[in-house]
């Protein structure tokens, strides 16, 4: 299975598999019982996934009746889901309409959607939702109309930044994705899937198989991308995922000989030659699908992507600590905050080590997959904030993706397909005029006089104390608190623990070197030596 991966329409597939089981009620104008056989293998071919193979049996089947709008129909979705040839899906959907097959109606909404011609998509799915027997829920139609609605919202409302593709010395007229940039901004790695593998060989749809390539940035200049060879590439699937910020060690995804499952492998540099990557530990691997992940500062964390059961829907985001003993832990789900009932994917933890960056086709999307940020709050108690839309023109109503940030925040590559772009999938790189990384890293220790650790509740509210802005717990055996706050921002902070006199003070996000990180160690006093007596023996 390719790590390159783009949104994925489920109901195509339930929709195909149940035309296949049904059988046609009314004659086709021309059919004979080949041409039934043939729709017969092409709605099978359809059920299985394989749109290469079923659009050359609906193609075969177009001029035998082109008034049957079904087949209009299934080859669209067939279009729809080839790599490279999702524009040409549109004419078919267009004459599904035409002749009012229903389905149709939802896909060209989608497609209008991806066209930013929002007015008719939202049209088409008011002209859906009236139909019977229609194969799309409510509640994703919805969604859909929700999404076109932020792609409205943000593309009226800009944000300031500068994107420029990195052009002809990195990109192909392939698929180019997921780069990853070294935290000095001096050397890329990426994915491609150009001619030249290292295999020599192509999937079924076409595409070479994927292969990592290597640029260096010289005197602010990117050098011509090369293969990096082996032992990174083999002669299957090889695709980059993760990088420490130091390049010295990097993940790599990595296909079986079966071409179907694969897994994440560890590579090292030494002696600034890339050793041979080792398959990563079972706490990450599974029978699922993990396609992505990224190296924390300190490499004593990893975050990952998983579609393994017990998440909450999808693909989901997981993270993993190193434990004293060298073992790694089990793995965390990100909880509800980050994670959705659809998919999240492309994480890339911040060399600040509390900033995470990902990609998500189910918080507030324009469209596919948007790039949103999120802070890690609490560290002990898995606490994020809320993730944040990057937005436009960062975001796209197509998959935006594989977003990761220069060590000052200012500079960031990612992955899109737009239409000023080279063919497929290309890499961008975006310029912010302030940096990206806009929180002030709160730290601390809750203790009493005696320096022993106090358990305690850090309530924060904003200045006029009408806002709560976050809640935190200081770790119980050491007494370590950490918060995410706005620079220069004031807020109101109340300290309750049991048996100690609750604090109140006012908190200003400012750091005396200049920096992101902030200092405040509190100290509580006991009940007894603040009143006296304590409550008992009063």
């Amino acid at each position: 299975m390719s790590h390159y991966s783009v949104e994925i329409m489920n109901r195509s597939y339930t929709t195909a598999f149940v035309l296949f089981l049904c059988s046609c009620a009314m004659a086709q104008k021309g059919y004979k019982k080949v041409h039934y056989q043939m729709l017969d293998e092409a709605k099978m071919l359809l059920a299985s996934e394989d749109h290469e193979e079923a659009a050359k049996l609906y193609k075969r089947l177009l001029p035998v009746d082109p008034l049957f709008t079904e087949v209009q129909h299934d080859l669209g979705v067939c279009y729809a889901n080839i790599p490279g040839k999702k524009d040409r899906a549109v004419e078919y959907f267009e004459r599904g309409v035409e002749g009012g097959y229903t389905e149709s109606f939802f896909e060209l909404a989608v497609a209008r959607h991806r066209q930013q011609r929002f007015e008719e998509a939202l049209s088409l799915l008011d002209r859906y939702v009236q139909k019977s027997g229609r194969m799309v829920e409510d509640a994703e139609v919805e969604r859909r109309r929700r999404m076109i609605h932020t792609a409205q919202e943000r593309i009226g409302a800009p944000v300031e930044l500068e994107i420029r593709n990195m052009g002809a010395m990195v990109n192909s007229p392939a698929h180019d994705y997921c780069p990853l940039v070294t935290a000095d901004g001096n050397t890329m790695y990426f994915t491609s899937r150009r001619e030249g593998t290292t295999g020599n060989m192509k999937d079924p749809y076409g595409q070479w198989f994927e292969d990592i390539y290597m640029a260096r940035r010289i005197d602010e200049v990117w050098t011509n991308a090369v293969n990096a060879g082996a032992p990174l590439n083999t002669l299957v699937h090889d695709a980059t995922v993760g990088l420490s910020p130091d390049g010295s060690s990097m993940i790599v995804y990595r296909t079986q000989q079966n071409l179907v499952s694969g897994d994440l492998y560890e590579a090292r540099m030494h002696a600034r030659k890339w050793q041979q990557p080792e398959l990563m530990t079972a706490r990450i691997n599974s029978e699922h699908h993990e396609p992505s992940a990224s190296i924390a500062p300190g490499s004593q964390e990893i975050y990952f992507t998983s579609d393994r059961p017990g998440g909450f829907g999808g693909r989901d985001l997981y993270r993993i600590r190193r434990l004293p003993s060298g073992e790694w832990s089990l793995p965390l789900n990100l909880g509800p905050t980050v994670n959705t009932p659809y998919d999240e994917d492309a994480p890339f933890m911040h060399s600040d080590g509390t900033t995470l960056f990902f990609s998500s086709n189910g918080h507030g999307t324009m469209g596919g997959y948007d790039i949103f940020k999120t802070v890690l709050t609490d560290a002990d108690m898995n606490g994020w904030s809320e993730p944040e839309n990057m937005g436009y023109p960062l975001n796209t109503v197509n998959d935006d993706i594989y977003f990761s940030l220069s060590e000052d925040g200012r500079t960031g590559y990612f992955s899109s397909e737009r239409s000023e772009g080279m063919g497929m999938q290309d890499i961008y790189q975006v310029t912010f005029p302030n940096t990206q990384l806009d929180h002030m890293v709160v730290h601390g220790v809750v203790a009493d006089a005696s320096d022993e650790p106090i358990k305690a509740r850090i309530i924060l509210t904003d200045s006029s104390g009408e806002e709560i802005v976050g809640i935190y717990n200081s770790n119980e055996r050491t007494g370590r608190f950490l918060m995410i706050l706005k620079p220069q921002q004031e807020y109101q902070m109340s300290v309750e623990a049991a048996g100690f006199t609750a604090l109140s003070s006012v908190v200003k996000a400012v750091a005396q070197d200049g920096s992101r990180e902030m200092s405040l160690d509190i100290t509580m006093q006991p009940v007894h030596d603040v009143h006296g007596l304590t409550r008992n023996e009063k």
